[in-house]
């Protein structure tokens, strides 16, 4: 048995780099950049109109009555240069012509007879868009490890930004395990049987990642039949099983998977929920994990242990491939008297504090998905309530 940073160091340590791709720019939602991205445009790529409103050449001649010589629509070319004494009607987005240097709104001028009546001089420069004023030709638009956001993609694209560097998707196998899994469409169950829902909870969470190809398959109990599923869910790039990891008569998975030629690089840590999750590889692709059965431990080695390498290879920056934090306050008092981690469940109440829930059990499905965070409690630890802690957002 180790510890959980020893645990999760191995982990980081061990996980293939991020094998880079280059697809179009509108294909590449929710996945991370590999490299800065520097613009190949520059926004606007002339002064524009801010308003809709009009033009004119503010001399310090305090004039208030103006001649309209035309207008200007965006998206229209416009060649004739404005004078002192000339207004051109401008839209929002009108390239400014030359000698324009102050757009008026519309509601602050009249027009009578032909022409544009202002009621004070404006300022120069005003309502105008300065050429380069949102970004220029070279400037960097999206830092490496940038989630690219439906705004990203559009501030990409409006760089002039058609392909980008991006990780391969990865491919999963999850693999569950236990004589007494039944598929979740099997219409009922004998009171000793449970619904394959572990691998659908997995599943879930993979795509919530951005990872498509995830292939789910079930095998019963029986050594030689979970050695030929693993062999064949070994090509992926990352292989989760979940069930029969710890130290019981039918737990097969371990010795199963170093039947198979995969490395272990511990089994067991030392926390509460997922003490018996195993880590290995195989070859220099797959990332091997052995998660317990029962779903509350299930899911938080998930997210403990398999996110950070998901994220990983995804391009996340190391510092944040793991859960994020907040601030919070704690609703009632918290005690570890065990000599590990605990995570513990819980959720945001009414009063915007963290309350735990009070059946910590790694088989309390409910209570899970009825919670939005994890607060890490040390060995041997007393957290009074009222005290601000970090709390882990769970996805």
């Amino acid at each position: 048995m180790i510890e959980e940073k020893e645990a999760l160091e191995t982990i980081i340590s061990t996980t293939p780099a991020p094998v880079s791709c280059e697809i179009s720019t509108e294909k590449a939602y929710n996945l991370h950049l590999l490299n800065n991205v520097k613009a190949s445009d520059t926004s606007p790529k002339r002064d524009q109109s801010s308003m809709d409103g009009f033009g004119i050449k503010v001399c310090g001649n305090n004039l208030l009555k103006y001649d309209i010589i035309g207008e200007i629509f965006a998206g229209e070319l416009f060649r004739r240069e404005i004078g002192e004494g000339e207004a051109v009607r401008l839209f929002t987005g009108a390239n400014i012509p030359i000698g324009v240097n102050a757009v008026i709104m519309q509601e602050e001028c009249e027009i009578s007879e032909g022409k544009l009546i202002l009621r004070e001089i404006p300022d120069e420069g005003q309502f105008i868009r300065k050429r380069g004023e949102i970004f220029c030709e070279g400037q960097t638009i999206a830092k490496k490890g940038k989630k690219i956001s439906a705004s990203t993609m559009a501030a990409l694209l409006s760089a002039g930004i058609l392909k980008v560097s991006v990780p391969e998707k990865l491919r999963v196998g999850v693999i569950s395990t236990g004589d007494e899994i039944q598929p979740i469409d099997k219409g009922s169950l004998e009171d000793f049987q449970i619904y394959n829902s572990n691998a659908y909870m997995i599943k879930s969470a993979l795509n919530g990642l951005g990872i498509d190809e995830v292939s789910i398959s079930h095998v019963a109990d029986e050594e030689e039949l979970i050695v030929a599923a693993l062999k064949r869910s070994l090509e992926n790039d990352i292989l989760i099983t979940s069930g029969g990891i710890s130290v019981g008569k039918k737990d097969l998975i371990k010795r199963s998977l170093l039947k198979c030629d995969v490395e272990e690089k511990f089994w067991r840590v030392r926390i509460k929920p997922s003490k018996p999750i195993f880590y290995g590889t195989y070859g220099n692709h797959c990332q091997v994990y052995g998660l317990p059965g029962n779903p509350v431990s299930s899911y938080v080695g998930f997210l403990l242990f398999v996110l950070p390498a998901i994220n990983l290879r995804n391009g996340v920056a190391q510092d944040k491939s793991g859960l994020s934090s907040v601030k919070m306050k704690l609703s009632a008092e918290l005690v570890n008297n065990e000599n590990r981690v605990n995570y513990m469940m819980g959720e945001v109440n009414e009063r915007q504090e963290l309350q735990i829930h009070g059946k910590q059990t790694s088989n309390n499905i409910l209570g899970l998905s009825n919670s939005n965070a994890l607060v890490r409690v040390e060995p041997l630890t007393k957290i009074e309530s009222g005290e601000i802690i970090d709390a882990l957002i769970m996805p």
